[in-house]
């Protein structure tokens, strides 16, 4: 019994905590719970917590499989799907993580925490390696997936338009549907036929790459060489006395802490306006605000414009959100974006091997190319090769969860918005070339 007094799941002892799960479960089973956003916070916490926990803990599949952030997310999609959670609450996950958008305070805390503390030198140093590798990856990833394709019979054009683009495109908003679109325009087909079967493809190697980004895990947990400390891409060099380095910064107050919200705040703003009103585009491409978000706050940190103490603020309330308040969010992708009947209704043994060899290609490239570039092999796969071909943003939460690689963020958004530009770019010289 002692041991079980010790043991705590969110800070919050489990006897305690067992207690207020089977509170929260009552209210909702009766339709007592709210549907306010502090109501849908303690059940997505609540129950994101405890997966979180056992999925920690299942052999086997808490090294390889995903862990925690798989059963986090999978399992609450499942329970949607047999409705075994009440339609209102199931809306009011929805209002919360996507309308709301906690999904964007996630990701622009988890982008802001990583890019602004990394030393500047190295931070120019590691995006001019960084592109080429991205590149590289996509052409892998084509590599592969034709090769495989090809020997189940399909054609090149139906994999690069049904297989290769969707899932190398950067996720569903800023990847599926606008390609939807250039397909349509481009070849005349029908964008909604297109974007439906785009979509299953990419669902399905999108948990391909969670649970291929768990494998990395585990060996970069083997191979010490593969890897740095979760934390960085680059590795260190004769004459070079670090990877990826951080500032030195002072500890935060509660002042600095509070300024977080008014710093990342401020350049999401900006990256707002040039996303919807200055430049929303460039040569016809759209270009998503979290592209944006990466270019200001990278120039935010080679130009010092942050003091020190407010760095250090934002790196305490990035750690805070990102890893006691992560299994939260993680029950939130999967019942707000995980469809269960969808990925069960793509699986098959051709999409499989095709979206795995898709995968499989992005990943040996990119740890290839990143390897002869300066970076570690298992964190340039992640980020480069899996961030490329998940589902976009909440996609490389994910991946970047599975492989317990939380702090990469930032080069997982460059993978999803600008890698996710350039195959858009691709996407209209493709269907014009094959149709």
């Amino acid at each position: 019994m002692g041991k079980l007094n010790d043991f705590k799941i969110m800070g919050i002892k489990l006897p305690m905590y067992l207690i207020m799960f089977v509170i929260v479960a009552f209210a909702m089973g009766t339709g007592g719970l709210g549907s306010d956003v502090l109501s849908t916070m303690v059940y997505l916490a609540l129950l994101g917590g405890i997966l979180y926990e056992i999925g920690d803990r299942i052999p086997i599949f808490n090294k390889w499989i995903g862990g925690g952030a798989m059963l986090a997310i999978m399992f609450p999609s499942w329970m949607v799907y047999m409705d075994m959670i009440p339609e209102q609450y199931v809306e009011s996950a929805v209002l919360f993580y996507d309308t709301i958008s906690w999904q964007t305070l996630y990701i622009c805390m988890l982008m802001a925490g990583s890019l602004l503390m990394i030393e500047r030198k190295t931070l120019i140093r590691s995006l001019v390696r960084y592109i080429p590798t991205v590149c590289v990856g996509i052409v892998t990833a084509a590599i592969f997936g034709i090769g495989a394709g090809m020997i189940m019979g399909y054609s090149i054009p139906e994999l690069m338009t049904f297989y290769v683009l969707p899932i190398m495109g950067g996720g569903n908003g800023a990847g599926a549907i606008p390609m939807s679109q250039i397909y349509e325009q481009v070849t005349g087909g029908n964008k909604d036929g297109y974007y439906s079967a785009a979509l299953a493809i990419l669902t399905l190697a999108n948990t391909l790459c969670i649970i291929v980004g768990a494998l990395l895990n585990g060996i970069g947990n083997k191979l010490k060489w593969s890897t740095g400390d979760g934390t960085q891409l680059m590795r260190k060099s004769a004459g070079d006395d670090g990877g990826d380095k951080e500032d030195e910064l002072p500890k935060a107050t509660m002042s600095d802490i509070a300024s977080t919200i008014g710093y990342v705040g401020v350049i999401y703003a900006v990256s707002l306006i040039f996303a919807k009103v200055l430049l929303p585009d460039i040569a016809g491409i759209p270009i998503h605000q979290y592209a944006y978000f990466v270019v200001f706050l990278a120039l935010a940190n080679i130009f010092k414009l942050i003091p020190p103490e407010n760095k250090s603020g934002i790196k305490t309330f990035t750690r805070f959100i990102s890893r006691p308040l992560g299994a939260m969010g993680f029950a939130g992708i999967g019942i707000v974006m995980t469809d269960w009947g969808e990925f069960v209704g793509a699986i098959s043994l051709q999409n499989l091997a095709i979206c795995l060899a898709v995968v499989i290609g992005a990943v040996v490239g990119t740890a290839i190319c990143g390897w002869f570039v300066g970076f570690y092999p298992v964190d340039s796969a992640i980020t480069a090769g899996l961030c490329m071909a998940n589902r976009g943003g909440g996609g490389d939460l994910v991946v970047l969860g599975a492989a317990n690689r939380m702090e990469l963020m930032s080069y997982a958004a460059i993978s999803s918005r600008l890698g996710g530009g350039l195959v858009l770019v691709l996407a209209g010289i493709v269907f014009s070339v094959l149709y």
